[in-house]
């Protein structure tokens, strides 16, 4: 076989390869895997997932009785003027896609492979004033022990300081009022930021797909159980 017909025979294989892994990926992040705990009136708990179409985060209350977020939001001096804010939003994922990717068009593959190869993670931490209906938020009600071990999820997701608080990436912000905090763990394509979301969401006990890497399988996943998940 000539250079340029092996060239396009390893195109076209190359192009199957990647269509039935994002096949594979929607599959197993689109069916939810196990059962709701179904919450009492008195023991629920409501959070929100929100997404920008490939990134998801994880909004909860910042001040309820298992844990109160406001002294999280004062250890930066940019999200310290917001601390008084009703919810928080948290979403985890590589430093260097963070903080250099603003539209899914900025991703190069310099990029990609400095993510895929073990990036340092962050925590992004954004007070919300207000909680906005529409087709990419969806609103979970959990119960108080399943918030609790989401709340667990969040924060051994940190690094911490010797006093004990986080530690802030001084500089680092969208400019909206957020910041960005230290991760504890090693982010790679097997564990995305939406692959975070996900662990958390089934440690709270809600049914999540096996493996969500794509924003809009998780969506999926949760949109299936109608009596768990409703849009506000």
């Amino acid at each position: 076989m000539n250079a340029p017909l092996r060239a396009v025979r390893n195109a076209l294989f190359g192009t199957l390869a990647l269509a039935l892994a994002s096949g594979f990926a929607l599959l197993l992040g689109a069916l939810p895997y196990g059962s709701a705990a179904q919450p009492s009136r008195d023991d629920v708990v409501t959070i929100h997932v929100a997404t920008n179409g490939f990134h998801t985060d994880i909004l909860v209350p910042s001040v309820t009785a298992i844990r109160d977020w406001r002294p999280l939001l004062e250890a930066s001096p940019i999200t310290r003027a917001a601390s008084d804010a009703p919810m928080i939003a948290f979403g985890w994922g590589s430093q260097s896609a963070y903080t250099e990717l603003g539209a899914i068009t900025d991703l190069s593959p310099r990029l990609l492979l400095k993510a895929a190869a073990f990036d340092a993670s962050v925590v992004h931490v954004q007070p919300v004033a207000a909680v906005r209906a529409g087709p990419n938020l969806l609103s979970l009600n959990v119960t108080q022990a399943g918030y609790r071990a989401l709340v667990d999820h969040i924060e051994q997701s940190l690094q911490y300081g010797p006093g004990g608080s986080p530690i802030v990436l001084e500089g680092l912000t969208h400019g909206l009022g957020d910041a960005f905090l230290r991760g504890r763990d090693r982010f790679w394509l097997l564990r995305s930021c939406n692959v975070w979301v996900g662990e958390g969401l089934r440690k709270a006990g809600l049914p999540v797909g096996l493996w969500t890497p794509l924003a809009q399988s998780l969506m999926w996943s949760l949109s299936w159980k109608a009596p768990v998940v409703a849009r506000p």
